[in-house]
């Protein structure tokens, strides 16, 4: 059996996106490059690394104890290359270890188009051409800031690349620090515990375990689910992709990566708030919005489910810490086709409670988006998922749980949040007096959308210096 690599002893290898959400860092924007001028981009993509901005995961949530403890990052970069982005960029694949097929055809590809059922978007930007049109890019620049911190960016020069900016430097945090997406409700619960490379910008390992109780290993993810080259869920090493030229002693190419569904989400704010005012006898007689059923937590981010007073503050790792089969089998508190719910079902889709959370680890995401927000007053999330094997997890979760009409047993039902935009949209609540059933209107329209590959920092080097 070959061993997987240490996370310890690869942590300064790996992009620090994979291992923080940067709460601490309240403003973000997100830069879309279509490269013009490959050398010059090489060389811009140098002088990027030399700024040091692209932080480790060994940089991120060091504790405030240790003697060498430098002063908290106070901006981050992360970077990830479309397929076309490291084609262009001189990097080949090899024959013995190609790029996996999702990868390398692209969201915006016609057959990706068919299996997200994105047949009919017209999006403005995109990986690759394809039938949805929209500008094709090459890289993504993930920006995080401190309040207040200027950009350090080095200049991007127009004859280089054409830029696409998503978001102005707009804050979602509340006055608690915690993160909000334009609909209001918490943003940011329930992501994965990668074993080994846990997130320190929050909770003490301490914390979490006390706050989730028994369900903690719930979120427990073995890392090769989320980065290349270490042990899945399967107890198998994630395939890793090599490039002509690469010669690096510790590993292939992609080793300390991992690939990125982005899509770029518009929400429709005065939609939503005008479905909850017409919905309004159902919040008064049931002590939640109809909007808060359709996302499936309450707006503070407790589960519908929760017990306790709901305007008593819990911590995070407390929220999160639910099942649905035992409690809420029947959907009577969280309805089965809500948001949240279809995203990830923890335990209530196997024969029992451990073999569905088994299935569920199989399917996770590490997401890692923020909201954003335009001068143009345009508003929405910039979804960005880190995963292993696209597929297997952002393809499945989109196609097999959010897009699926039977899901859970319904029947011609989608998503109500970010379901398909061609069918029509019926949402069953079981404790409606109504019926059960609301018709809903589009709330999201999806304007964007890519996969990418996070490269570790030795081969973005390589990519900015080969």
């Amino acid at each position: 059996m070959r061993h997987a690599p240490s996370l310890s002893e690869q942590s300064h290898d790996i992009q620090g996106m994979l291992k923080s959400g940067f709460g601490s860092l309240t403003t973000s924007r997100f830069r879309l490059l279509t490269i013009l001028d490959e050398r010059l981009a090489k060389a811009w993509l140098a002088q990027l690394l030399d700024t040091g901005l692209v932080a480790s995961a060994e940089q991120v949530g060091k504790p405030k104890q240790e003697k060498q403890q430098k002063e908290p990052l106070d901006a981050v970069v992360a970077i990830g290359f479309t397929y076309s982005g490291l084609t262009k960029l001189g990097c080949r694949e090899t024959s013995e270890h190609p790029f996996p097929t999702p990868f390398r055809s692209g969201m915006g590809s016609e057959l990706r188009a068919k299996l997200l059922r994105d047949e009919y978007r017209q999006w403005t930007w995109t990986d690759r051409e394809g039938p949805g049109g929209g500008e094709v890019v090459h890289i993504l620049l993930a920006e995080w800031k401190a309040r207040g911190v200027a950009s350090r960016l080095p200049a991007i020069d127009p004859h280089v690349f054409s830029v696409i900016e998503v978001g102005e430097d707009s804050d979602f945090f509340d006055g608690d620090g915690k993160l909000r997406e334009p609909f209001g409700f918490r943003d940011g619960l329930a992501q994965p515990v990668i074993r080994g490379l846990r997130d320190q910008d929050g909770e003490s390992l301490k914390q979490a375990r006390e706050g989730a109780r028994d369900l903690y290993d719930d979120r427990v993810v073995e890392p090769g689910e989320f980065i290349l080259g270490y042990r899945n869920e399967y107890d198998e090493l994630t395939f890793c992709p090599n490039v002509e030229g690469w010669t690096s002693a510790s590993g292939r190419f992609t080793l300390n990566g991992s690939y990125l569904a982005v899509r770029q989400f518009e929400q429709d704010v005065a939609a939503f708030e005008a479905f909850e005012a017409a919905n309004a006898d159902f919040a008064a007689a049931n002590g939640v919005s109809a909007g808060e059923k359709l996302m499936g937590r309450r707006k503070n981010g407790l589960p519908l489910s929760w017990k306790g007073d709901p305007a008593v503050p819990v911590s995070d790792s407390a929220a999160d810490a639910f099942r649905y089969r035992v409690e809420d089998a029947d959907g009577f508190m969280c309805p089965k086709g809500a948001h949240v719910r279809r995203s990830n079902p923890r335990d209530s889709l196997g024969i029992d409670v451990q073999s569905s959370i088994k299935s569920s680890k199989l399917h996770r995401l590490l997401r890692r988006g923020r909201p954003y927000r335009e001068k143009s007053g345009r508003q929405g999330i910039f979804f960005i998922a880190c995963n292993a094997d696209l597929e297997r997890q952002f393809e499945f979760i989109h196609q097999r749980w959010l897009q699926n009409r039977r899901f859970g047993a319904l029947e011609s039902q989608d998503d109500p949040i970010v379901g398909s935009q061609q069918c029509p949209k019926a949402f069953t609540i079981p404790d409606q007096p109504s019926g059960g059933e609301v018709s809903l209107q589009h709330f999201t329209q999806t304007l964007g959308g890519g996969y990418f590959f996070l490269p570790g920092i030795t081969a973005l080097n390589f990519i900015a210096r080969a």
